[in-house]
């Protein structure tokens, strides 16, 4: 039997998989050619949109995604050493000042959305919520929010964080700078024993509804190794930039079955509410780093309302510590996921 549309919208061919990651690994390969802060990750996802846009590209889905969040979670988790983890005692206050700069991030640019913009309280809500997104689709339709409308918001942040914020963390001088002298390479039978074990872990994790859990149970495994100094190195290059690849590749297939058309009419409002949000988060990194000592680079990436696969990498490929970013995103993103049901129900309950 063939399949029904919505199933070969969810489960595209393999090999159709395999031409949008090959054609996503040439924007990679141009963006790092071009010197682009991030470009392995940048440059595929900003080509796979492309593709979205001409319906050419198709979601990266089952074993590929896997593979995508193992090879990811695994290269982050190379990142950390024994110093790293003695920074973890930070990690509460920052945690602190992160949720409250997600209340105020999220109430302005609900506020901008409802009195410039003219958008509905649950449009404007559910489009400003940074995180919960799965969630949010289901309910719009309940609150009869426009749903359009709430796409474009969510799915326009992902895009304009994932190309901008590396130029802004690089060009205002606030990036991780230059990289200390590589360690040694792990032996490869190491490497695998992470991978595997990883991948158990990161699937333990999905199975219980964890945010990116494959993705974050493979980093923490790597992270264990590394950060015990069990595993003495760092992964091959041409493996990082694979996971690099495979996160851009991913990202900018989520775009598939995009409506571009409502793009123009809406962009004024979205990018709106993009500004804001990017300016609070950074206010928010900003006491952050300031109070705690911490780059303000890494804080700004760690506090952006962007997707937890994409912004730990980016914090990887632009020299921060991936674990501490990594926290913060799966914080928020477990924390909006808990909140949400009862915001819409108290917030956005009729009144009189």
């Amino acid at each position: 039997m063939s399949p029904t549309p919505s199933q070969a919208f969810l489960k595209p061919p393999v090999y159709r998989q395999l031409v949008t990651i090959a054609v996503g690994s040439l924007g990679s390969a141009l963006f790092l050619y071009l010197g682009v802060p991030g470009g392995a990750i940048s440059g595929a996802m900003v080509v796979v949109t492309l593709l979205t846009v001409f319906g050419l590209g198709v979601r990266i889905e089952g074993a590929l995604r896997t593979a995508a969040m193992i090879a990811s979670g695994v290269t982050l988790g190379a990142a950390v050493t024994p110093e790293t983890l003695r920074g973890v005692v930070a990690y509460p206050l920052s945690l602190a000042i992160m949720t409250l700069g997600v209340v105020a991030t999220t109430g302005l640019c609900s506020l901008f959305l409802v009195t410039v913009a003219g958008w509905s309280r649950s449009t404007a809500l559910l489009a400003s919520s940074p995180g919960a997104f799965a969630y949010i689709l289901a309910v719009a339709p309940k609150l009869k929010a426009d749903v359009p409308r709430i796409v474009v918001a969510q799915m326009s942040r992902v895009l304009v964080l994932m190309v901008v914020l590396p130029l802004l963390v690089v060009e205002s001088g606030v990036s991780g700078g230059a990289p200390p002298p590589p360690p040694p390479l792990d032996p490869l039978w190491l490497v695998a024993t992470m991978l595997a074990l990883g991948g158990l872990a990161g699937l333990a994790m999905e199975r219980f509804r964890v945010a990116g859990g494959v993705f974050f149970g493979a980093m923490l495994v790597s992270a264990a190794f590394h950060g015990t100094g069990y595993a003495p190195g760092r992964l091959p290059m041409p493996f990082a930039l694979f996971g690099q690849i495979l996160i851009g590749c991913w990202t900018g297939s989520r775009f598939v079955g995009f409506d571009w058309t409502r793009m123009p009419s809406l962009a004024g409002a979205a990018l709106g509410s993009i500004a804001i949000s990017i300016a609070s988060s950074a206010g928010f990194a900003w006491i952050a780093a300031s109070l705690l000592g911490l780059p303000f680079g890494a804080a700004m990436v760690a506090f952006a309302p962007g997707a937890l696969e994409a912004m730990t990498m980016l914090a990887f490929a632009i020299g921060f510590d991936p674990l501490y970013v990594g926290v913060h995103h799966l914080a928020r993103f477990m924390m909006l996921n808990l909140s949400m049901p009862f915001v819409v129900r108290f917030w956005l309950q009729p009144k009189g």
